[in-house]
């Protein structure tokens, strides 16, 4: 029987191609990506345009063989039901065979908003301007990750304290943030007038001092406009110098000498953030906390305080109504204080209804 692995891989292309145009986020098009391929080669000599559902269930038990969480298993299923779809309105296929494939939907152990004092410890926690306007950014606007790091300076208006944010498939958006969120901003922004807002921390080098047949060397990089120049200066013999007294001619041996790499105005990194609201988490006495916790904690605190759902679907940038619902759990502080106001029992004696 004929192969028809290029086949699969044709349409694969095809797929690849279609999620491009559609602006799907480049994470999202490497996951749809690695799923597809490995489908494709669960299939081995089997076309995708032969499938059953029966064959999608084998493929789901086989990765949940292979360890896959239920979490993870659910995912691929809703991969390829999008895939599916695709060939289906191309007409390769004449029924999307893994949506007659049902799984148990898993808990999504998401990690829970904060408390209204938990974020006044997360703030008071910050230690340098960066970490502050990071923590009231996020907080005041409840913005992804990414729009946060692609974030330009052009797009702030400080005063009207409102941003201009790109979100998924490149949709932009307006937000607004508070004004404590607006003097953290300007307080690390500084006089800077374009580039990213939140950028590389790039502090000056130290060189380094080292020892090489037997002398004492510095070394370091000198930067100058867009070219770096490495520099090494003999200090002296070992048997000479105490290693105090080459560390103070190495110090003075830098002075003069550009060394601040201009890699300065580079985005942070999605990394660079994370680890950065963690350290400030740890030193809050908090729980893990990541930019989604903020976000959901915007959403939270925002419906506690009586904004309506459309309002926060609006500032976030949500599409449909329902993914917003998801976001704006009821606090703990707000079902007690509902209770107690509403329940007859949890009146005062003689207040009760009749």
């Amino acid at each position: 029987m004929r192969s028809h692995a290029q086949f699969n891989r044709g349409l694969a292309r095809q797929y690849n191609q279609w999620m491009v145009a559609m602006h799907y986020a480049k994470s999202t098009q490497r996951l749809y990506r690695k799923t597809i391929r490995q489908f494709i080669g669960f299939l081995g000599k089997k076309s995708v345009a032969s499938v059953s559902h029966i064959n999608i269930r084998q493929f789901i038990a086989q990765t949940s063989e292979d360890g896959a969480t239920l979490s993870t298993a659910y995912r691929e299923l809703g991969v390829l039901r999008l895939f599916y779809d695709f060939l289906n309105l191309g007409g390769v296929v004449s029924y999307v065979a893994p949506r007659f494939v049902r799984l148990r939907r898993p808990w999504w152990n998401s990690l829970p908003p904060l408390s209204e004092s938990h974020v006044r410890r997360l703030i008071a926690a910050a230690r340098t301007l960066r970490e502050r306007a990071l923590v009231e950014f996020f907080y005041s606007t409840g913005c992804r990750l990414g729009e946060a790091t692609r974030l330009k300076i052009d797009d702030l208006d400080l005063n009207g304290r409102t941003a201009r944010v790109v979100g998924k498939l490149g949709k932009a958006r307006t937000v607004l943030f508070t004004k404590n969120a607006a003097r953290a901003l300007q307080r690390y922004i500084g006089d800077r007038q374009r580039g990213l807002v939140f950028r590389q921390d790039m502090p000056p080098q130290k060189g380094s001092l080292i020892v090489h047949h037997g002398s004492w060397l510095s070394q370091w990089r000198d930067y100058r406009g867009d070219s770096v120049v490495f520099r090494r200066r003999y200090l002296g013999r070992v048997e000479d110098l105490t290693y105090e007294t080459a560390r103070k001619m190495h110090d003075e041996a830098l002075v003069g000498s550009n060394l601040i790499s201009p890699r300065a105005n580079q985005r942070l990194s999605n990394y660079a953030v994370e680890v950065l609201l963690r350290n400030m988490a740890r030193r809050a006495g908090l729980k893990r906390v990541t930019p989604h916790t903020l976000r959901r904690t915007f959403a939270t605190h925002l419906h506690d305080h009586g904004a309506g759902i459309e309002v926060i679907q609006a500032l976030m940038g949500h599409v449909w109504l329902s993914t917003t619902m998801k976001y704006t759990r009821i606090s703990r502080d707000r079902l007690t204080n509902t209770f107690n106001r509403c329940h007859p029992g949890g009146k005062p004696n003689g207040q009760a209804s009749q």
